[in-house]
């Protein structure tokens, strides 16, 4: 598909078009970065936003990203404290009424954003918007799909996620709305893997439900260099950070609750430490024979 001339920035009025700004940050990622581009100029989206924060990369990076400027909002490459610092970054020059993030390794299908587009003018009560999304390797074969789960009214089963009720939010089919930026604040930049799991449940208690679509809005990629590939042990540690940071501000059931769902992150991260360093161990034997 051919990006449009007319993609317009939040300053054009663009009608209906409720203006969606994306922000992506990056580093180093420029085997996937024009792909990750193109997928969102070419939704050819009349009332679009699109900012990148570029952690300061040195592959080519920004040879791709000055090809596209033209059709950007703003974009910057320097050294960051991470992706939760580029997203801060990014959403701080943001002046759309809807945010979504896309990391630059994944895309977006075609009119994912008029899909959100309808979701948001039929449903005015909406502040936060979750589609599916696929699951792909390196190279888009498709591995599998990934529903957005969420049959609970609790503000806990979005942080406590493996409760009975609790919930599976995919962070590419998520949008939502400025308005549940501006009450849930910034993310945690101490958080690196767990950013969204954290970002989702101060979402909930602020009092905001997702609404779920059926429709795939996005694809993930699964690659060796992936941070969902190689950060699953760090994910669970950094799960327990937001745990504990809740502890220090909830009394009564729900801080009984977290204090459950502490205990089961222990066991999970004592498990994933235990298999880490059996296939350490059986790797370096392997290696010697």
């Amino acid at each position: 598909m051919k990006i449009s001339p007319h993609v317009m920035r939040s300053s054009d009025n663009s009608g209906n078009f409720p203006c969606i700004t994306v922000v992506t940050p990056s580093f180093n990622q420029a085997a996937y970065l024009e792909e990750t581009i193109r997928s969102v100029l070419e939704q050819n989206y009349p009332n679009l936003e699109y900012i990148i924060i570029d952690g300061g990369s040195t592959d080519g990076s920004v040879e791709i990203i000055r090809r596209y400027e033209k059709y950007l909002s703003f974009w910057v490459s320097e050294p960051d404290g991470g992706q939760s610092d580029a997203l801060n970054k990014g959403f701080a020059r943001a002046s759309g009424s809807w945010f979504a993030w896309l990391n630059s390794d994944d895309i977006y299908l075609p009119d994912t954003f008029a899909t959100v587009a309808g979701e948001i003018s039929s449903r005015p009560d909406v502040d936060w918007i979750v589609g599916s999304i696929l699951v792909a390797n390196q190279k888009l074969n498709l591995l599998g799909r990934f529903d957005p789960v969420c049959h609970t009214r609790n503000w806990l089963d979005f942080v406590c996620t493996k409760r009975k009720y609790g919930t599976a939010l995919p962070q590419p089919g998520t949008f939502w709305s400025r308005r549940a930026w501006e009450k849930t604040g910034l993310f945690d930049e101490n958080l690196h893997y767990a950013m969204d799991h954290d970002y989702w449940g101060r979402m909930a208690f602020q009092g905001f439900r997702p609404h779920c679509l059926a429709s795939e809005l996005a694809i993930i990629r699964r690659h060796a260099d992936a941070k969902t590939t190689t950060g699953a042990e760090r994910f669970v540690a950094e799960e327990l950070m937001v745990v504990d940071k809740w502890r220090k501000l909830v009394a009564g059931p729900a801080a009984l609750h977290l204090l459950w769902y502490r205990l089961t992150l222990r066991a999970r991260l004592r498990s994933k430490r235990m298999s880490t360093s059996l296939f350490s161990v059986l790797s370096n034997r392997s290696s010697q024979r």
